[in-house]
C-alpha cells in the first residue's frame, strides 16, 4: 500500500512526514511535522480525519513535533516539544487533556512507547542556565501520566557530532559516533554507539541481558569524500538561497571523523528479529548520479539491512526500496516513510514474506 500524491486532494499531500503509528485495527496515523497535524487513514489508505493543527491552544500542535503514539484505547498521545507538553486525544480525535514536559531534566530528542503504555524518551543535556547538563550521557527515561520521570532504563554515551559552539560558529564533526536505539514488543531496549557493532540489550527494568557483537570493517572517509560532501552542501545552500558569506561560515565549521559509522539505524523487525542498517559512503551515493548528489549527514544509510535473530545470530540481508525508512512493524507488515526521486513523501506498507524454516 502507498498513500500520498504529488498533486490532488490535500488530505493525501504531505509536507514533511516524521512518523507513522499503527493501531491494532490497522488504522495508520501520520505525523506531518510541517503541517503540525496528524492524519488518520484506514487499512485501505482512505483518509479518515485530521487531528490537531498548528498552534498553542488545547489540542493544537507546536513546531517541531515529530511523534505520535496509539494509547491502546483508541486514542492518541502526541509529545509536543514546541508547547512543552504531551497532548492526548480521544478515539474521535478530540483533545482530552495534556501533561507538562519538564525540560529542566533534559531535552527529549527521540520518543518511544513501551508495551505498558509508558512514554519513553532519550534526553539530551544542554549547557544553559536552568537545564540539566547531563555530562554522563543521554539517559533513556520513562514518564508517568503526569509527566514525571519515574525510571531510567538505559544510559547512552553522548553523541559527538556537535563539537562545540561559539557566538560566531557552530562546529560539527560529521560521521562522529552517535547513539541509536529501539524498543522491542516486550519493552526491552536495544542500544549502541554506531561507531562499533556492539548492541546492548536491557530488559524493561533496565538490567543488561545481552550484548550483540559482529566484526565489521568501517569505511575510511577519504579526501575525495570530504570534497564531494562539501561541494554537495554548498550546492544545497545555493539552492535554498543561503547567503554566500553565511554558507562559507557554516562550511568552515565542518570537520570529518576518520571513518564512517559501523552502521546506520537499528530496527526491531518481524518475528523478534533485529535489523541493522548498512552505511553508504559519499562514493556510493555519488556513483550513478548524473549531476552530483544531495547530502544529508543524518541519512547515509543504505537500503540494505542485516537481519539477526533474537539471540543475535546473523540470518542474512534484506534490501528495502530505495528511499524507504521503516518506522513500525505489525506482524509481518512493515510500515514506513518512502521518498521518491522528486523528494515527495508517502506512507508505504510492505509485506515481509518469510521463507519456510
Amino acid at each position: 500500500l502507498r498513500i500520498g500524491t504529488v498533486a490532488g486532494e490535500p488530505e493525501y499531500q504531505f509536507g514533511m512526514l516524521s512518523f507513522v503509528e499503527v493501531s491494532d485495527d490497522g488504522t495508520m496515523y501520520a505525523m506531518d511535522i510541517q503541517a503540525q497535524e496528524v492524519r488518520a487513514y484506514d487499512t485501505q489508505g482512505t483518509y479518515i480525519r485530521t487531528i490537531g493543527g498548528p498552534g498553542g491552544g488545547p489540542g493544537e500542535i507546536g513546531q517541531g513535533t515529530m511523534f505520535v503514539f496509539d494509547d491502546g484505547h483508541g486514542g492518541l498521545i502526541v509529545p509536543d516539544l514546541g508547547n512543552q507538553r504531551v497532548n492526548r486525544y480521544g478515539p474521535d480525535g478530540k483533545p482530552t487533556g495534556s501533561s507538562p514536559i519538564a525540560l529542566q531534566a533534559g531535552v527529549p530528542t527521540r520518543w518511544g512507547m513501551d508495551p505498558s503504555g509508558r512514554l519513553i524518551a532519550q534526553l539530551r543535556g544542554l549547557n544553559v542556565p536552568g537545564m540539566a547538563a547531563l555530562e554522563e550521557g543521554d539517559p533513556i527515561v520513562a514518564y508517568d501520566t503526569t509527566g514525571a520521570v519515574v525510571d531510567t532504563i538505559a544510559l547512552l554515551p553522548k553523541g559527538q557530532t556537535l563539537a562545540g559552539t561559539t557566538e560566531e560558529q557552530l562546529s560539527m564533526v560529521l560521521f562522529s559516533p552517535e547513539p541509536v536505539w529501539d524498543l522491542d514488543q516486550s519493552g526491552s531496549i536495544y542500544y549502541a554507539m554506531n561507531d562499533q557493532y556492539r548492541i546492548l540489550v536491557n530488559d524493561p527494568e533496565g538490567a543488561l541481558t545481552r550484548i550483540i557483537t559482529r566484526e565489521v570493517e568501517r569505511k575510511l572517509v577519504e579526501e575525495s569524500d570530504k570534497n564531494s560532501i562539501l561541494r554537495a552542501m554548498e550546492e544545497q545552500f545555493t539552492q535554498f538561497g543561503v547567503p554566500p558569506a553565511q554558507a562559507e561560515q557554516i562550511l568552515q565549521g565542518i570537520g570529518f571523523a576518520e571513518f564512517y559509522p559501523a552502521f546506520g539505524l537499528i530496527f526491531l523487525g518481524p518475528g523478534e528479529t533485529l535489523w541493522v542498517q548498512r552505511i553508504r559512503s559519499a562514493r556510493d551515493m555519488a556513483e550513478g548520479a548524473e549531476e552530483g548528489f544531495e547530502f544529508d549527514a543524518q541519512d547515509i544509510g543504505s537500503p540494505e539491512w542485516e537481519v539477526l535473530d533474537a539471540e543475535g545470530r546473523y540470518m542474512g540481508v534484506v534490501t528495502l526500496p530505495e528511499g524507504f525508512t521503516p518506522v513500525k512493524v505489525k506482524g509481518d507488515l512493515l510500515y514506513g516513510i518512502w521518498r521518491d526521486e522528486l523528494d515527495v513523501q508517502y506512507i508505504m506498507r510492505l509485506r515481509v514474506n518469510r521463507s519456510p524454516a
